[in-house]
C-alpha cells in the first residue's frame, strides 16, 4: 500500500525578517490554501462514492487531490517556520527544501473507505495532542530565530515529524491511500549549513 512520503531540508541560519513578519506574509498562501481545501474536500466526498460502488480511486480526483496535500506541504512548511524561502502558488515546488510524494494506487478497499471516519478518529485525536505540542515549538522557534537567526535541529525535527504524521493523516483522510497514519520516526534530513 502506498504511503505520503515528506520531508524537509533543515538550513540552521535563518532570515530573521523574513520570520519576524512570517504570519503576515504567509496570508495569501492561507487563502488560496483554504479555498482549494473546500475543493478538495468536496472531491474525498466524491471519490468516497466512487471507490464505494467501484473499488477503485479516480485518477482525475486523486491527482487533483495530490496536487493540494503537495501545495499544502509547503505552505505548513513555511507557516511552521521550517523554511525561508516563500513557496510558489500552485503545483510548482520551487526552492523550499520541501519534498513530498504519494503514488497513485488504483485499488481501494471498499470497506476501510466505507467505515473512513471511524477508523480517522484515534489518528485525528494523535494529530490534535501533537498540534499543540507543535504549536509550542514554532512559538520556541520564532523566538529563537527572531533574537539568534538560527533553528535548533531538535525543534526542527519535532516540526519535520509532526508535518509527516499530518500529512499522512490528511491523505488516509482524503482517501488516496488505505495505510493508516502512524506517527514513526523519520530518517535523518539532509542540512544546508
Amino acid at each position: 500500500m502506498a504511503e505520503a512520503t515528506f520531508d524537509v531540508t533543515y538550513v540552521e541560519e535563518r532570515n530573521r525578517m523574513t520570520n519576524a513578519f512570517r504570519m503576515i506574509l504567509a496570508i495569501p498562501h492561507v487563502i488560496v490554501f483554504g479555498a482549494w481545501g473546500y475543493f478538495a474536500n468536496l472531491l474525498a466526498v466524491v471519490q468516497w462514492f466512487i471507490v464505494l460502488f467501484t473499488g477503485t480511486r479516480n485518477p482525475g480526483i486523486f491527482n487533483l487531490q495530490n496536487a493540494y496535500v503537495g501545495y499544502g506541504t509547503r505552505v505548513n512548511a513555511y507557516t511552521s517556520l521550517m523554511i525561508d524561502p516563500y513557496p510558489p502558488f500552485g503545483t510548482e515546488v520551487g526552492d523550499t527544501g520541501v519534498t513530498y510524494a504519494l503514488e497513485y494506487e488504483a485499488e481501494a478497499d471498499r470497506l476501510s473507505n466505507a467505515l473512513r471516519i471511524f477508523y480517522l478518529i484515534p489518528a485525528v485525536f494523535v494529530l490534535i495532542f501533537v498540534s499543540i505540542g507543535a504549536f509550542v515549538f514554532i512559538v520556541i522557534s520564532w523566538f529563537a530565530i527572531i533574537i539568534t537567526g538560527k533553528q535548533s535541529q531538535s525543534t526542527f525535527d519535532f516540526l519535520r515529524k509532526w508535518l509527516a504524521f499530518s500529512t499522512r493523516v490528511t491523505t488516509y483522510a482524503a482517501l488516496m491511500t488505505d495505510t493508516y497514519p502512524k506517527f514513526v520516526e523519520l530518517p535523518p534530513t539532509s542540512q544546508v549549513p
